[in-house]
Parts: C-alpha cells; structure tokens; sequence
C-alpha cells in the first residue's frame, strides 16, 4: 500500500507544470532609450538593427540613441533605471519557456506608475514602446531579451 502511494505521489507531481526558469537561471536584457523626432533626420549607428520597425511604428524622421544598458535577471527579479528626470523604467521577469520571455514592463513618473504593460517576446526579439514626450519628440524604449 505505502508503494502504491508513493508512486501515486510521484505520479501526481509528474503532473505539476515544471518550473518556468530553474532557480537562478538568468535572462540578459537589453534597454535602448531612443529620442524620436522630427529635428534632422536619420537613425544612429546602434539603432540599425531596428530602423525598419522604428519606421513601421513610428512617423519621425529621426532617431537618436540616448542610453543602452543590458543586465541579468533571474525569474521573479526587479530591475529599475532612470530614464530622464523623474522618470523611470521598471521591469520585472516574469517567465522564460519555449524560447520566449515574459516580464512586466513599467513607467514611473516621480515615483508613481503611469504605465504598465505584459510584453511576450522571443528571445534575440525587440519589444518597442512609445513613451512619454521628452525634448520635442518621445522617448522609445527599445527591450530585447536574450539567455543566459
């Protein structure tokens, strides 16, 4: 009887969803903030790789790298950068399954949330936001998501 439980158990467990990520398992992430605008024209050399989407989404006639950051996260982990002034993007992994990867992404203005949002990518995949309005264009945060 106690063999026939055990195997029950483990059989029960067989059916639970495995883990998403194994404990500390790391995600790289990779933030570009980009300043769109209708002053000149062109797209910096390190914005290259997503000039066509940034034409697809976006009408401005230029894009300017302002920062690039990238940095690990393991599941569950919160990551904040400032962003201009006041301003600051916040993100959190949630999962990472199947070649894609899941966090929550927010803006927070003097430390209160004035965005939020689930963005699903695939790994080696950008995630583009238009944001807030900065220096006569908008700001546009450029998330990629990459494994360990």
């Amino acid at each position: 009887m106690k063999k026939l439980a055990f195997f029950a158990l483990v059989g029960l467990f067989s059916l639970l969803p495995y883990p998403l990520l194994a404990h500390g398992e790391e995600v790289k992430i990779g933030v570009r903030v980009v300043l769109a605008s209708h002053k000149g024209s062109g797209v910096d050399n390190g914005l290259q790789d997503i000039q066509r989407k940034l034409n697809d989404l976006f009408n401005y006639s230029s894009y300017r790298l302002l920062q690039e950051r990238s940095f690990f996260l393991t599941q569950g982990q919160v990551k904040q950068l400032p962003l201009t002034k006041g301003r600051d993007l916040r993100l959190k992994l949630l999962r990472e399954r199947k070649g894609s990867v899941e966090i929550i992404v927010k803006i927070l203005r003097e430390g209160k949330e004035i965005f939020k949002t689930k963005a699903k990518l695939k790994k080696g995949g950008v995630f583009l936001i238009g944001g807030p309005k900065h220096k006569g264009g908008v700001l546009v945060l450029a998330i990629s998501a990459q494994g360990a």
